[in-house]
């Protein structure tokens, strides 16, 4: 998953940890010059990160960990309670959260008096007036009173109730019921959908940073949803 691991490019044929770049493969062999290991990149084959199914039974890289095929898994593996059941984590290497990405909309390339659209001709008259008369009025203050101490705009803050549990359960709820429609297979094919659809991905925040620099139609909406860390794995 870019851009954590991915294959590199190249005209020459490319064996072993030479056919990977990416920020974990720069993390691992920054790891290596520190504790002075030797490593052999190995990708799972399921492709998965680590998950339980009805049975209690995990797959992915939470697996290899604990069937000791592996000795570290250097991935974007979100720490949680349910895995550090069954391995061991790092401190975590990255913190990040749940965000929005969308597609920008498209714009209208801006005139010379395009700034005045916003309010009719009517308010910006009005406007006007307003200004000419306050500025009589300060003129006259000024001369008989002296100087006149006015009192800063304040902005103006969207403030956003804290979404509570029973909100992700109203989000899952239809999203399940939509599978088809609400829920893709990788990252790749939700970026796809947001670019060529009215649709909005809920995504990684590091993620929704590389995509969006990448790419000027994305952006990100909003902050984040909640707040996670990524870990490198190790078998208990």
């Amino acid at each position: 998953e870019e851009p954590y691991v991915m294959y590199r490019k190249s005209d020459k044929p490319l064996y072993g940890n030479d056919r990977f770049e990416g920020y974990c493969l720069d993390l691992l062999k920054e790891l290596s010059n520190i504790l002075g290991f030797l490593y052999d990149v190995k990708l799972v084959p399921d492709g998965k990160y680590g998950a339980q199914n009805d049975k209690g039974e995990w797959n992915g890289m939470v697996k290899e960990l604990i069937d000791h095929r592996a000795d570290l898994a250097v991935a974007p593996l979100t720490i949680t309670y349910v895995r550090e059941k069954v391995i061991d984590f790092s401190k975590p290497f990255m913190t990040l959260g749940i965000s929005i990405l969308y597609r920008k909309p498209n714009g209208t390339n801006p005139g010379v008096f395009s700034f005045l659209n916003p309010l009719s001709p009517d308010i910006w008259m009005y406007v006007l007036l307003a200004c000419l008369g306050v500025s009589c009025v300060l003129f006259v203050i000024a001369r008989d009173f002296g100087p006149a101490v006015g009192i800063r705009s304040c902005n103006r803050y969207n403030l956003f109730a804290k979404s509570k549990i029973s909100t992700y359960e109203k989000m899952w709820a239809f999203m399940s019921s939509r599978q088809q429609s609400a829920l893709v297979k990788n990252s790749d094919e939700g970026i796809q959908r947001v670019l060529t659809t009215d649709y909005a991905l809920l995504m990684e925040s590091t993620s929704i940073e590389y995509v969006t620099q990448r790419n000027c139609n994305l952006t990100q909406i909003g902050g984040l949803i909640d707040s996670k860390g990524y870990g490198v794995g190790t078998p208990i």
